[in-house]
């Protein structure tokens, strides 16, 4: 559960999501919209942001392996849910 106070950022993109795990944020809350819809989300921050904005820009570089692994695992937790 989502704590209304704390400023969060929310995405539908596993790849992105996973590539912010990969990078050391902490796995997000998942929000299902409805059907299989799902949103990540998670805590905003100015570093989130700066991952944020070279993932979007095609200037994030990282650890493959961690980056597969998070999203397989996201994967793995929507699927659980049906």
């Amino acid at each position: 559960m989502v704590n209304p106070r704390i400023e969060t950022f929310k995405t539908s993109d596993t790849a992105l999501a996973a590539y912010l795990i990969s990078e050391g944020f902490n796995s997000p809350d998942i929000e299902y919209n409805g059907g299989i819809r799902a949103s990540f989300v998670f805590t905003k921050s100015i570093e989130l942001d700066k991952c944020i904005s070279e993932y979007d820009t095609a200037r994030a570089n990282g650890n493959v392996v961690l980056f597969f692994n998070a999203y397989q695992a996201l994967l793995r937790r929507i699927k659980e849910r049906y």
